[in-house]
């Protein structure tokens, strides 16, 4: 008889991290507190009672679970048993995941966290509190996704039912830690309609994607089981508020039960209409319960979050916050920063030669791409590793360069500055040519009032580029304007590329909704790197791994092995060629390697491989209804006057008064 709970090792293991996360909950949750009073009025009373209720629901039904793995290995139940009482448990999520991850998303990953390995970077010797080199630590994945693969594989195994009752006994420890850790935090209102909305976000960029239902199906049901509590929760404020509260609930309520009622109706995924779903039922719940936030928090102090609480739409142009993603400027831009670091960026004055500048390899004709594989190496030496990205909705991210190196947009500036085959510049040098132009100063005097004379810096050159980055924000696309009812205007071809992107293509798992790159919502805090196999070329019948690591070439982890950033696709129709190495001409090429389950599909040999390796099977057409809409996801409207007319003057002596703008190659 297998002797329950986990190995030791493992099982510490789980209980440290468990704990950590714990201090941290009760950390945000007393800060959270501050801003209001630790009251429970009626609503919040009535949710946390139900929440308590439903989260003891999921304990049973997580240890029914175990014990039917263990019936099975025992041969005493049959297999489809077991699936339905895995469906039990996944419903029982649902029902809480609303508040649960809102509480503590960390805690819930071991929950139902993703199925893959999960690396922690560590900088710190907590024997000693003291810093260190980073290193990272592996942890095998654990949870509900796990389970599911195990139950619902083509083929299930003794061993995989073994490990899988392994999996579940800390399954049951799991969840009832993070039950006792929650059943005496008080709840306030603002904590209940934050996670009502986070919820409709999860919905609509996660849940009915299939995101975490990686075997077992039956995705757009639970969509619907997670949005009941959230129904529920409205129709609690319809009862106790008055005034334009009640009619803001009242609007959410009706919105809430028609959305419900749609993913009831309409189960099947890959015919599931998300277009109709997201633009006429969710969206528009999303803006009442938006709406009804502000007016029963109408005096609560904001707090600074990538999301912004004033948006009424999960596709208005300022759903994210951009200021939010900055290293220092974390405020709304000034005019004067942003100028400078515009006219920094299109100046060569900043490269070794005085030929080369930031637009060389990011041009605004080209969506701020080079059009090149990879590009090309400064003096044309070659050409680099990589190719260039675009920089249009960039700042919407945690993490930039292909390998995710850089935190902040600020911090890849020096990167690209100083290393010898891109600019080859030299700060100190820099700092010293600007200085010889009084327009410079000028410029910089502007953009830091505050600095006087010693305004440049590297520091202030680096946010000056950073926030002009930052303001290459482009969300009004066709596909935008149509999903906000700005617009009538979208091809039906586009519209069924959409429903096949957020569905059966399964981008919409690491693209995600909105910015349709890998910053994960509903938070919209982490930038996820994803290893697809990108072989070295498109010539698929005869296809080689590229032998770029990626992320792992800085941090060393095999699970981070040939793992690259998630790019949006937002412009894609203007940034061939694609992925890191340019290995693709076409977004046809792209669509085919993901159709054809990506590096291990080609028969390439990719074991940490996170992306699903079976066929999608996609027609001829549904391909093309893809492309068409990626297509309509182009906006360059913000690009025609972001090329400064000239470049600021420096005395004759210094000889530089003939540079081009944008440099000369």
């Amino acid at each position: 008889m297998l002797k329950r709970g986990l190995p030791k090792s493992k099982n510490n293991l789980t209980r440290l991290l468990l704990l950590m996360s714990l201090c941290l909950f009760l950390g945000v949750v007393m800060t959270s507190f501050k801003t209001e009073r630790i009251v429970e009025n009626k609503v919040a009373y009535v949710v946390k009672e139900s929440f308590v209720q439903d989260m003891a629901l999921l304990q049973q039904h997580a240890e029914q679970l175990t014990q039917h793995l263990q019936l099975l290995e025992q041969k005493q139940a049959s297999l489809e048993q077991l699936q339905e009482v895995f469906y039990q448990v996944k419903r029982s999520y649902k029902q809480v995941e609303y508040l649960l991850e809102y509480l503590d998303p960390e805690l819930a990953k071991s929950i139902n966290g993703a199925p893959l390995p999960r690396v922690l970077v560590e900088e710190v010797d907590y024997q000693t509190l003291s810093y260190k080199k980073p290193s990272v630590r592996t942890f095998p994945p654990e949870g509900m996704q796990v389970i599911e693969e195990l139950l619902f594989a083509d083929e299930v195994t003794p061993e995989g039912i073994k490990e899988a009752i392994v999996l579940a006994y800390a399954l049951d420890e799991n969840i009832a830690l993070i039950a006792n850790s929650l059943y005496n935090q008080p709840l306030t209102d603002k904590q209940v309609l934050e996670s009502l909305r986070e919820e409709l976000i999860r919905v609509m960029a996660m849940g009915i994607t299939g995101f975490d239902a990686p075997a077992a199906g039956r995705e757009i049901e639970h969509a619907a089981v997670a949005l009941e509590p959230v129904l529920a929760s409205a129709r609690l404020y319809e009862k106790t508020t008055s005034g334009a509260a009640r009619a803001y609930s009242s609007s959410a309520v009706v919105q809430l039960e028609q959305a419900v009622h749609y993913l009831q109706q309409h189960p099947d995924f890959d015919t599931f209409d998300r277009v109709h779903f997201m633009r006429e039922l969710a969206d528009p719940a999303y803006a009442s319960l938006t709406a009804l936030q502000q007016e029963v928090l109408a005096e609560a102090p904001s707090v600074a979050k990538p999301v912004n609480d004033q948006a009424n739409s999960l596709f208005s142009a300022d759903f994210l916050q951009a200021a939010y993603y900055a290293k220092q400027d974390r405020a709304e831009q000034l005019p004067e920063l942003v100028a400078l670091g515009k006219v920094l960026f299109f100046d060569p004055v900043l490269s070794a030669n005085n030929k080369r500048s930031c637009a060389s390899c990011h041009s605004p004709a080209k969506a701020f791409t080079d059009g090149q594989a990879q590009s090309l190496a400064f003096d044309f030496k070659g050409n680099v590793q990589r190719n260039s990205p675009t920089l249009l909705n960039s700042v919407f991210s945690n993490a930039y360069f292909w390998d995710s190196r850089a935190q902040y947009l600020q911090d890849q500036v020096p990167d690209v500055l100083v290393k010898t085959d891109e600019l080859h510049g030299d700060y100190e040098a820099v700092v010293q040519k600007l200085q010889q132009s009084s327009e410079y100063k000028k410029l910089f005097k502007r953009a830091f009032a505050s600095q006087a004379d010693k305004a440049i810096s590297v520091n202030t050159i680096n946010r000056a580029i950073a926030a002009y980055v930052q303001n290459l924000v482009a969300l009004n696309s066709p596909f935008d304007k149509y999903m906000r009812h700005e617009s009538a205007q979208l091809s039906v071809s586009a519209k069924r590329g959409f429903n096949l992107f957020m569905g059966k293509a399964a981008c919409g798992t690491c693209h995600f909704a909105p910015t349709f790159n890998g910053t994960v919502p509903p938070r919209y805090l982490e930038s996820e790197t994803e290893v697809l196999g990108v072989p070295s070329s498109a010539d698929f019948a005869h296809a080689h791994l590229d032998e770029d690591i990626g992320r792992a070439g800085v941090m060393p982890s095999e699970a981070w092995k040939h793992s690259f950033k998630t790019p949006t696709v937002r412009n894609a129709a203007l940034t061939a060629p694609y992925m890191h190495n340019g290995a693709f001409a076409s977004l046809e090429e792209v669509i085919e390697f993901y159709d054809l389950g990506g590096g291990v599909g080609l028969g390439l040999e990719v074991p940490n491989q996170t992306l699903p390796d079976s066929p999608l099977h996609l027609t001829a057409h549904e391909k093309q209804d893809i492309i068409a809409f990626m297509e309509s996801l182009t906006d360059t409207s913000s690009v025609s006057s972001t090329i400064p007319e000239r470049l600021p003057q420096f005395s004759a002596k210094a000889g530089l008064n003939n540079r081009p703008v944008g440099g000369s190659y």
